[in-house]
């Protein structure tokens, strides 16, 4: 039996621990993305304004002449525009619902631009009805329709194995995402929290958070399911999918599997996050709006082309103020260098940090990281395939986080330590029933 779910590596400052909740502070930072394309996005950043990015270095890296672009935004409902990057030439039309934007030459990396709805009414969401790059649509009502589940199966008629769409969202939970707040069922559907029978007491906990990655398999941190060479036995462990409350039976979506089978990495220690990894099996997960599989980074693993970038984690657990919470809760993290780590705090990082492991988080600056209740859950990355739609990768799993002494909660101001994935990917491909294909909807 596990005495704990936090394991504790004392040093004479602080105490780094497996973690198990998030810590979250702060309004709730609301995203829109039209039809999930990892081009065009708009953050909430007051009541009715937001802030509209095109990222149209994605645009030029498909094959578009870079000489000059022309876009074209019909928007559902009236908006103003405040402010727009400069060398552009915009046009408005169609009673302040299409917007049309002409960049003659030296098209930025980044087009940045400040609207908001000028309808009354509860909803604000700048909703485009239409995205034209070019001429080129690449986001429309056609378009939008198409984007639900049953298109993400892709097995053939003669294929002996279920082949599916991995890291894509249905647009129900694509389009419009709050972080730093409460998650719908459906917005990170690989999450799952796993539940460990206590053997005295009969009792089922909750254990960690997990992320599903093929039709029979749960890929989560060693320490969840072994502790001082003590491993749980299968039978003890529940897998519960498409939720975002622990205590809801009822929930729409909610599904409950049984462990068939613990593999933990032959790598792990306790005291280390290099190999900080095990994949539980189930009989079979059903892939609906709710459950769906995240995609596996692999196997080239430089992770430097991390550093500075913005990723998601998602978690159960205790809040901010120590209070326990059932409810899921997702939020934005940065990956950091391992230098600005290890100058934070050397003796902690410079031991944990190396080719298999990266760190994350807002250092002592941070309002958001995991806490005690996390561990096993992932960091995903947004990542635009050549469909110019976003797939969410899982790049990291929770492992280690520095503790205050005298504490036991994980302190934000440290930063979290990540087992990365992408080294292990042979391991996970051969133990999860992984089949490689492509990842793009046609």
């Amino acid at each position: 039996m596990l005495a704990s779910r936090i394991t504790c590596i004392v040093f004479s400052t602080l105490c780094l621990c497996g973690v198990n909740s998030m810590y979250l502070k702060g309004p709730p930072i609301t995203r829109y993305d039209p039809c999930g394309l990892g081009m065009i996005q708009f953050e909430k950043i007051k009541d009715k304004v937001w802030q509209g990015v095109l990222n149209l270095n994605i645009f030029n890296t498909n094959g578009i002449n870079n000489n000059g672009i022309d876009i074209q935004i019909n928007f559902e409902k009236r908006m103003a525009l405040f402010e727009v990057t400069k060398n552009s030439t915009l046009t408005v039309e169609n009673n302040e619902r299409d917007f049309n934007i002409k960049i003659p030459s030296n098209v930025p990396v980044l087009y940045v631009f400040y609207l908001a709805v000028i309808s009354e009414g509860v909803n604000d969401v700048p909703i485009v009805k239409r995205f034209l790059i070019n001429n080129h649509t690449l986001c429309d009502d056609t378009i939008k329709n198409s984007q639900n589940v049953s298109k993400f199966n892709v097995t053939k008629a003669n294929d002996t194995k279920y082949r599916h769409i991995c890291g894509r969202r249905s647009l129900n939970h694509t389009e419009l995402t709050s972080v730093r707040t409460n998650a719908r069922s459906g917005d990170w559907p690989w999450h799952v929290a796993i539940v460990v029978k206590e053997l005295v007491t009969n009792i089922d906990r909750y254990q960690c958070g997990g992320n599903i990655i093929s039709t029979t398999a749960v890929l989560t941190a060693g320490h969840c399911v072994s502790k001082n060479s003590i491993n749980v036995d299968p039978w003890r462990i529940t897998i519960l999918a498409g939720i975002s409350n622990l205590t809801d039976l009822n929930q729409l979506g909610r599904q409950v599997h049984n462990a068939v089978q613990v593999i933990l990495h032959p790598a792990f220690s306790d005291n280390q996050a290099t190999a900080d990894l095990a994949i539980i099996k189930v009989t079979s997960f059903r892939f609906t709006e709710y459950v769906q599989p995240v995609c596996i980074w692999g196997p080239v693993y430089d992770k430097s082309s991390l550093f500075g970038k913005e990723a998601i984690i998602v978690g159960f657990g205790t809040t901010e103020d120590n209070k326990l919470s059932d409810t899921l809760r997702s939020a934005y993290t940065v990956v950091q260098n391992d230098f600005t780590c290890i100058a934070y705090s050397p003796k902690l990082y410079s031991s944990l940090l190396n080719e298999f492991t990266f760190c994350a988080g807002y250092g002592p600056y941070s309002n958001v990281n995991p806490r005690n209740g996390d561990s096993g859950g992932g960091l995903v990355v947004a990542t635009v395939q050549s469909d110019l739609a976003i797939s969410w990768f899982l790049r990291g799993i929770v492992s280690k986080c520095g503790v205050s002494p005298g504490h036991t909660q994980c302190d934000p101001k440290f930063y979290v330590v990540y087992t990365d994935v992408a080294p292990h990917y042979g391991w996970i491909y051969h133990n999860a029933g992984l089949q490689y294909s492509s990842n793009m909807l046609h």
